[in-house]
């Protein structure tokens, strides 16, 4: 998030300005950078004079995050976001690694934090974002430190805030047997903030809808762009389609940043259906690695040409993005390079492939990290590469892709932080294609692919999906079916319909609680086909 100096500078050019709004909340540029600085005074006299100082928040997207996350940039403080969809002992471990000075939370996931136990846990400073601090009650740990945001609020300002800690921040790596941290330590906001002003044309008249995670790369990228230009933030209201469209239309957003699951809320509703013509809406920028189809047709007919796929990684911030115009003809899956970003697809030798060949995608730009955080090889998964522009140091995924013939890339395998040989590369990018052409079909809303080994399905496809209306479940039901005897027919396909397909905040599937509500259906109904059989055969 952007720093006081910044707020200031917007302040002195426009106090009455409006900066931030949130709800009935509204601050103005002269009112954020008041609580900014003392939000950033509380902090400094709170926080450990020695040793490094790093900061977490759990909490949901709100104007006392946007404010604690800007004291932080101007203290030089990382602050991380931890996915609350993370289960207990994942959390566990990237507090453990980080070891936090301070834990920003909302009184909705503070049990969820209660249940994490590392060691330098009872030393944090937790503060709570929402309502006063209360006595604990019975069960609940005693050992952190609890203030309220009230009470840094109505810290008094410092003569002088203490100089800026050394940069660094970190992000979350999901997957694997363990999350990663990874790890930028140069300041990159100015060069990126450049490359989005030249791409997309944004300055201090846009009015930016916050309406996703801010534990989401894009969605921090882009709101810290916007407002480090002057332009005004609207938070969106969460899991309220009807209220978010109605912000849309009332507060004339320009330009907005919304996580997948909300999108398809909003298109869902009939308070959506005029948005094209009643605002300003001209850029709307959502993860694109599960948007499928319908939600590509139904934004352009709802919202207009204004809906951009963001390809967002953790270890190499924003890269990628597929316009409106783009995205109605081109597979899922699919992204330009944005500005100050190099793609390149390297093959089994590690040389840059033709378009058109198979590899590891690997990508170079301000954006990508300088390594993880406890890396006990120091090195990391990076190569040096002159592909015409001077040698760049690239970072290769675990993505599998091509370029096409206009340079767009388009991923062809799944990333999961397994090594490649470690996995059976043929079903994975099989499944991989087999989920970009069900979310390319027009018959059905959402679709997750998942392999299971189960005792009553055997080594199988799970295949549950959201119909594009009530009454077409049939349609989606046979055209999924003949798709994945088509794409993969070595493993037999359960396809059903489903009323939702849970994710993260972060726009992950959470394909265990997904598997849990539809593997006992899919068995009693396999186990009634059985019996219908052997009645018939008697």
């Amino acid at each position: 998030m952007i720093n006081l100096d910044d707020i200031r500078r917007h302040a002195a050019g426009c106090p009455e300005g409006v900066a931030l709004v949130d709800g009935e909340n509204q601050l103005t540029w002269q009112e954020f950078a008041g609580a900014v600085e003392r939000v950033a005074a509380g902090l400094a006299q709170r926080m450990p004079e020695q040793g490094p100082v790093r900061s977490v928040f759990l909490a949901d997207r709100g104007w006392e995050l946007v404010v604690v996350m800007a004291a932080c940039a101007t203290l030089g403080i990382s602050c991380t976001g931890l996915d609350p969809a993370a289960d207990t002992e994942q959390l566990t471990q990237v507090l453990d690694r980080l070891e936090p000075s301070m834990v920003f939370t909302s009184r909705a996931y503070r049990p969820v934090l209660d249940r994490c136990l590392w060691p330098a846990g009872p030393r944090a400073l937790h503060i709570l974002l929402d309502g006063p601090v209360t006595e604990r009650t019975p069960g609940q740990r005693t050992g952190p430190c609890l203030v309220g945001f009230e009470d840094l609020l109505g810290t008094e300002p410092l003569a002088a805030l203490p100089e800026a800690r050394r940069y660094e921040s970190f992000t979350v790596v999901p997957g694997g047997r363990q999350p990663r941290l990874a790890v930028r330590r140069t300041p990159t906001e100015v060069r990126q903030l450049v490359d989005l002003v030249d791409e997309f044309g944004f300055d201090a008249s846009d009015v930016h809808l916050l309406a996703a995670p801010l534990w989401e790369q894009s969605a921090r990228d882009l709101t810290r762009a916007l407002m480090a230009l002057g332009a005004r933030v609207v938070v969106g209201a969460q899991g309220a389609p009807a209220a978010l469209a109605a912000t849309i239309r009332q507060a004339r957003v320009t330009t907005g940043v919304i996580d997948p699951v909300t999108l398809t809320e909003l298109l869902a509703h009939p308070d959506s259906a005029d948005l094209a013509g009643a605002g300003r809406l001209r850029c709307l920028f959502t993860p694109g690695r599960h948007v499928g189809r319908w939600t590509v047709n139904t934004a352009w007919e709802r919202l207009g040409p204004v809906l951009h796929l963001a390809a967002c990684a953790p270890e190499t911030g924003l890269t990628g993005m597929m316009t409106p115009e783009e995205s109605l003809v081109v597979p899922v899956r699919s992204a330009r390079p944005t500005l100050g970003t190099t793609v390149v697809v390297l093959d089994e030798q590690g040389a840059v492939a033709p378009p058109g060949r198979t590899g590891r995608v690997a990508v170079a730009g301000t954006g990508v990290m300088d390594g993880y955080l406890h890396d006990e090889d120091g090195e990391g998964p990076f190569v040096t590469l002159d592909v015409g522009q001077g040698e760049q140091r690239f970072l290769v995924t675990d993505d599998l892709g091509h370029l096409d013939e206009q340079s767009r890339l388009v991923l062809t395998g799944r990333g999961t932080g397994v090594p490649l040989l470690e996995r059976d590369a043929a079903v994975d990018s099989a499944l991989f294609r087999l989920e970009a052409d069900l979310l390319n079909l027009p018959c059905l809303r959402d679709t997750a692919v998942m392999r299971v080994d189960h005792p009553d399905l055997g080594d199988s496809l799970v295949v549950p999906f959201i119909a594009v209306a009530v009454g077409r479940e049939a349609t989606g039901l046979q055209a999924l079916t003949a798709t994945c005897a088509r794409r993969l027919p070595s493993l037999p396909a359960h396809v059903l319909a489903v009323d939702d397909i849970p994710y993260s905040p972060t726009g992950r599937i959470r394909e265990t609680e997904l598997l849990d509500s539809v593997v006992p259906i899919i068995a009693l109904n396999l186990q009634l086909e059985q019996s219908m059989h052997q009645e018939i055969a008697t």
